[in-house]
């Protein structure tokens, strides 16, 4: 389904390498960092301080500390975020467009990764995450029977006096074989410890698999990921949602 808009406040695309590249902790190589800046022209270092307390032998300790470098770059309007390092990749969204954008930009900097470490770079793992944040107007904040499947409401009915409620959330882990669906939704409470007043429902899909994968396997895998991510945000609303989407 293609809506006029969507309630999507980030989208995640993310690669986590088996063994460090050490490389990455220096410096990007150019045609990396070209490809990366055709997208994410704003660059911000930020350098953080890694401490280890090494046991050698009785009562002897050393304290080692290693500088960790993370590499991060945004839209012109900071309205997405590459992050990398000698651990892991990924792109953040803000706000999204397509899913042909958001995997073309993460396949063309992932493509040079394993051109420039060949030898070097394995992923051990892979994901996609979609987090919906529905928020609508109204006086019962629990009332969301036109727009969500009921199914996912019924958490609210053990509580008899509902306005004493102050984070509703569930987790539903679901395995498909060859990857996993971490389903989230509920009413989180941006107000949390206090009872919920505002009428927010989170409908967060993280796709993801934990084997080795090569870049052919990354780029055949995502639309794999993002086919049963629809899928479960079809089954999870109602047409009234539908209509608002296309307002």
């Amino acid at each position: 389904m293609k809506y006029k808009r969507n309630f999507l406040n980030k989208v995640i695309v993310r690669i986590d390498f088996l063994n460090k590249i050490s490389l990455l902790n220096e410096q990007i190589p150019k045609n990396i960092s070209n490809v990366i800046q055709s997208y994410f022209p704003i660059v911000e270092p930020r350098e953080s301080i890694l401490s280890e307390l090494q046991i050698k032998a009785p009562n002897i300790e050393e304290l080692k500390s290693k500088k960790i470098l993370d590499w991060n770059f945004y839209g012109k309007n900071r309205k997405k975020h590459l992050h990398i390092n000698w651990e892991n990749m990924f792109i953040v969204f803000f706000e999204y467009n397509s899913f042909g954008e958001l995997k073309n930009h993460f396949l063309d900097i992932a493509e040079k990764l394993f051109e420039n470490f060949s030898n070097e770079l394995q992923v051990k793992r892979l994901g996609l995450r979609f987090i919906n944040s529905i928020e609508v107007s109204s006086k019962n904040p629990f009332y969301w029977g036109s727009y969500l499947n009921t199914n996912l409401l019924s958490i609210f009915k053990i509580t008899k006096d509902k306005k004493q409620i102050a984070r509703a959330f569930n987790n539903l882990e679901i395995n498909f074989g060859d990857f996993l669906l971490r389903f989230q939704y509920g009413m989180h409470n941006p107000d949390f410890p206090a009872p919920i007043r505002k009428k927010i429902f989170i409908l967060d899909f993280d796709a993801y698999s934990n084997i080795l994968f090569g870049i052919n396997e990354i780029e055949a895998t995502l639309p794999i990921y993002h086919e049963k991510i629809v899928e479960y945000f079809e089954k999870s609303i109602k047409d009234g949602f539908r209509r608002k989407l296309n307002e």
